[in-house]
C-alpha cells in the first residue's frame, strides 16, 4: 500500500526548478534564508517527508509573506500530504463497520483520519488561492488547485481551474489531459460563485480614536503586542491566547475595537456573522467554518472577528438542535488547531456571554474576556469631543451638559446623536431667510435628543 502511494506521489513532483529570480524588495539576508528554506523543504519533499516539507515551506512564507513561490510550495506540499493519507474504500467500510458494531473508539480514530485529510486539502486550497490572488497567470497553482478542488468534490470549480491551467500552458500534457478528463455532464455550466468570506481592510483608526478606561485599553494593547511581536512574547515566557471575547452592551464599539486591533497589530481582518455561516444544506455550514479558518491561516497574521458570537455558538442542546451543535463542534475543532505559531487570532463579540457554549470560553480558546462598559460621564464628554472634532460648534454648545443629558448612552448612540444634530443644523440653515453661521448650536443637539429620545 505504501509503495502504491509513493508511486502516485512521484507524479506530483514539479517539472521546474524551485529557484525563482530574487525579489529585490526583500533584504539580501532574508532572500538567502528564504532560498535555503525553500531548498530544505524541497529536499524533504523528495524524501516524501511531507510534514517536514510543510513546516519548511511554512517558515518560508513567514520569511516573505508575499512570495508566490513559497505559498505555492506550501499549497503543493499540503496537497501531496493529503494524497499520502487519502482514505480508501476499505477505510470507509472499516469505519462504517466499526460504528455499526459499536466500536466507538475505533470508529473515532477512523473519522479522525478523514478529518485530517480534509483539513490538509482545505489548507492547500487556501494557499493556492492566495498564490492566484498575487499572480493570476500561475499555471501550476491553477493545476494543483484544480486537483485539490476535485478531491474536495468541487467539480465545477475544479473543471474551471483545470481549463485555465491548460490555456496558460498548452504545451504541458499533464494540464491538457487533466482538463479533458472531467465529465462533460457536470452541471452544464462553468460559472463559479465568488467566495462569501473575504478579507477586508481593518480600519484607519487607532487606539487614540477610542474612548476607553485605561485598564481596558491596556488589556487590548497587550493582545496587540502579542500578535505584533510573538518572538518577544516567547522570550518572556508568555503563552499567548488564541482568542479573546469582547463583552458589552450593543453600541459600545466592540466591532471597532476588533478592527483597530487588526490595524495596530498589522493583521489581515476577516469579519464573520452568523448569517455568513448558517446555511440550509447539510454540511455546508461546517464547510464554511473550515474555509474561513483555512483562508485566515493562508493570510497570516490574521484576525477572525465573529460578531454576535452567542447566536453562532450557543449552548449545545442535542435533539432537534443537532445542526447548531455541529457548527459549534466545528468551531471548537478549528480553534483547537490554532496556536501561537500560525499567528491566527479569533475575536468574538457578544452582549449575552451567558448564552455561549461553555466550551468556547475555556482555556485555550476564548479564555481571555474583556468587558467593554457603557461610558460614564467623563467618557461621554470625551466621546462628544471626539465625534464633533470635524464639526464647527457654536459658543453656546456645552459638551458637559450634553454628557449629563445622555446618561446610559453608548458610543454608537452618541455618534448617532451628533449626526442627528448635524441634520437639524442642515435644515435650519437651509430654511433660514437670513445668512447663518455654518455651525452647530445647542438647540440642534436638544432637538436631536428629542427626536432620538
Amino acid at each position: 500500500m505504501r509503495m502504491r502511494m509513493r508511486e502516485n506521489t512521484i507524479l506530483t513532483m514539479p517539472d521546474t526548478d524551485i529557484t525563482q529570480p530574487a525579489d529585490t524588495s526583500t533584504p539580501l539576508s532574508t532572500r538567502e534564508e528564504l532560498e535555503a528554506t525553500l531548498q530544505h523543504g524541497f529536499q524533504r519533499a523528495k524524501e516524501y517527508r511531507w510534514n517536514a516539507a510543510i513546516e519548511a515551506f511554512r517558515r518560508a512564507v513567514a520569511l516573505d509573506a508575499e512570495s508566490t513561490e513559497a505559498r505555492f510550495r506550501l499549497g503543493w506540499a499540503l496537497w501531496n500530504a493529503a494524497e499520502d493519507i487519502k482514505p480508501t474504500f476499505a477505510d470507509m467500510a472499516f469505519v462504517s463497520g466499526a460504528q455499526a458494531l459499536g466500536f466507538d473508539g475505533v470508529a473515532k480514530d477512523g473519522r479522525r483520519k478523514f478529518q485530517s485529510y480534509r483539513q490538509l486539502l482545505t489548507d492547500a486550497e487556501a494557499y493556492l488561492n492566495s498564490v492566484l490572488e498575487r499572480d493570476s497567470g500561475h499555471a501550476r497553482a491553477r493545476y494543483y488547485l484544480s486537483k485539490t478542488l476535485q478531491a474536495l468534490d468541487k467539480r465545477v470549480e475544479a473543471k474551471v481551474e483545470a481549463r485555465k491551467a491548460a490555456e496558460l500552458d498548452p504545451s504541458n500534457r499533464n494540464y491538457t489531459q487533466f482538463a479533458t478528463s472531467f465529465d462533460q455532464a457536470t452541471n452544464g455550466t462553468t460559472t463559479v460563485q465568488p467566495r462569501d468570506v473575504i478579507m477586508v481592510t481593518p480600519t484607519a483608526e487607532t487606539w487614540d480614536d477610542l474612548v476607553l478606561d485605561a485598564k481596558t485599553k491596556r488589556e487590548l494593547r497587550q493582545m496587540q503586542l502579542m500578535l505584533e511581536k510573538p518572538e518577544l512574547a516567547r522570550e518572556l515566557g508568555i503563552q499567548p491566547p488564541t482568542g479573546i471575547l469582547l463583552k458589552g452592551a450593543p453600541g459600545t464599539g466592540k466591532t471597532t475595537i476588533a478592527r483597530i486591533l487588526a490595524h495596530e497589530a498589522k493583521c489581515n481582518f476577516f469579519a464573520v456573522t452568523p448569517a455568513d455561516i448558517n446555511q440550509m444544506y447539510v454540511g455546508e455550514s461546517e464547510k464554511r467554518v473550515r474555509d474561513i479558518f483555512a483562508k485566515a491561516r493562508a493570510n497570516a497574521p490574521a484576525i477572525i472577528f465573529v460578531d454576535e458570537i452567542d447566536a453562532l455558538l450557543p449552548v449545545r442542546q442535542g435533539g432537534t438542535a443537532f445542526h447548531s451543535d455541529k457548527v459549534v463542534n466545528q468551531f471548537l475543532q478549528e480553534m483547537d488547531g490554532l496556536s501561537s505559531n500560525n499567528r491566527v487570532f479569533m475575536v468574538g463579540a457578544t452582549n449575552r456571554a451567558d448564552m455561549l457554549d461553555p466550551a468556547v470560553r475555556r482555556g485555550g480558546r476564548l479564555s481571555r474576556e474583556i468587558e467593554i462598559p457603557i461610558p460614564d460621564f467623563a467618557a461621554r464628554e470625551k466621546l462628544f469631543s471626539l465625534c464633533t472634532r470635524h464639526a464647527s460648534l457654536d459658543f453656546d454648545v456645552s459638551l458637559s451638559v450634553l454628557a449629563e443629558k445622555t446618561q446610559g448612552y453608548s458610543g454608537a448612540d452618541i455618534k448617532a446623536l451628533v449626526n442627528e444634530a448635524g441634520l437639524q443644523a442642515l435644515i435650519r440653515i437651509t430654511d433660514s431667510r437670513l445668512p447663518l453661521a455654518k455651525s452647530l448650536i445647542m438647540s440642534d443637539f436638544l432637538n436631536a435628543l428629542e427626536n432620538l429620545g
